[in-house]
């Protein structure tokens, strides 16, 4: 029967051609509008944060969050996983964030260890002299509100401690397990840190290093020194003897480095699953149609972090992140890192400090 107005029917190439168009645009339509639905209802659970009032005397939430690179992959995938499953919640809860990017092993551990030793440092400052630091956080200048008469003493008090401290937040989130690693490795040896002798690293860091010069060419001296003013058995003695005591007193000093800050932030993993290898490439297309799912898995960790419902943590919570290390894939470096993959284990002298988020979705 023909068609009518003159139209010719399609070729057989045609209707192949737009049944694969057809059904490759309604895959992709139909995964973008199940991810927009998956974050909207997330978004929704936290949007009352962001509509609510702020009270004149509460300060706004910051959390830290640090992200390095996955195993085998760069810290681009890192950074497209956090503006895809992390920055979306945090923005519809009105909580501010500062991210600290690791490039290589160990510069995250570093950061904590100074976050943990600056808040010792001002928890000793507050324990010896409470008047003098309220004497400094006073005389703290803040353009256009030290002398305002129309703010509260509440008011001026509130933005006297933001610019004394602008760097605070309550909250860490780790991205990946290899981030949670070194999160909670950080907090332990922050904590066992010595004050003083980092101190003077950071207010005169050439006067130690030509300390250390000084004491190679004392070393290089030492034989002639000796064999002009030989030293006699009792004086050896005493000698090693001192030298004895010296190192236990060290020891003894070392111990008492120990000490906790104020308080610790709530530390949270967040899942950070990188899917790579030529063999994964059908799961990878599943997982990239399904990316609802995904969204929901990260953001319900997220979701509590924002929520800022906390609970003690437990032991059960140190060693998360076993399910990235199926996709550690790479060169021998990635496999001895796969390998040598302990354990995570939280301090027990700290243990009992520490905090992570909770909330009904979590296990």
């Amino acid at each position: 029967m023909p068609l009518p107005f003159g139209l010719k029917a399609p070729s057989k190439g045609t209707l192949i051609f737009s049944s694969v168009a057809g059904a490759i645009s309604g895959i992709i339509y139909t995964s973008n509008k199940n991810a927009e639905d998956a974050r909207r209802k997330l978004a929704q659970r936290v949007s009352f944060l962001a509509d609510r009032p702020c009270d004149v005397h509460e300060m706004p939430r910051k959390v830290v969050v640090y992200i390095s690179a996955p195993p085998g992959d760069g810290l681009e995938k890192s950074r497209n996983w956090f503006r895809e499953y992390i920055k979306p919640i945090l923005v519809a809860g009105a909580i501010d964030y500062e991210i600290k990017e690791a490039k290589s092993a160990g510069q995250i551990e570093n950061s904590v260890i100074e976050e943990i030793v600056k808040r010792r440092r001002e928890t000793e400052e507050a324990s010896k002299s409470v008047d003098e630091k309220q004497e400094q956080i006073d005389n703290v200048e803040i353009i256009g509100h030290s002398n305002n008469p129309f703010t509260s003493p509440q008011m001026n008090q509130m933005l006297k401690k933001k610019a004394a401290h602008p760097d605070d937040f309550d909250g860490i989130l780790a991205v990946g397990r290899n981030a949670y690693r070194e999160v909670l490795s950080g907090l332990s040896k922050g904590c066992d840190a010595s004050l003083a002798v980092i101190a003077e690293e950071e207010k005169t860091p050439n006067i130690v290093t030509e300390e250390s010069n000084d004491n190679k060419d004392e070393q290089k001296n030492q034989p002639e020194q000796i064999e002009a003013d030989p030293m006699t058995p009792i004086e050896q003695l005493t000698e090693t003897e001192n030298f004895g005591m010296d190192v236990q007193q060290q020891e003894e000093k070392e111990e008492k480095h120990f000490s906790m800050p104020s308080k610790f932030s709530p530390v949270m993993y967040i899942p950070h699953v990188n899917i790579i290898g030529w063999s994964n490439i059908p799961y990878r297309l599943w997982m990239w149609y399904f990316d609802n799912q995904r969204i929901e898995d990260v953001g319900k960790y997220v979701v509590a972090a924002v929520l800022n419902n906390t609970r003690p943590i437990e032991e059960k919570d140190a060693d998360l992140g076993q399910q990235e290390k199926k996709y550690w894939i790479g060169d021998e470096e990635v496999e001895e890192l796969k390998n040598n993959d302990g354990p995570i284990v939280i301090d027990e002298r700290i243990i009992d400090k520490l905090s992570t988020y909770t909330s009904e979705d979590l296990p």
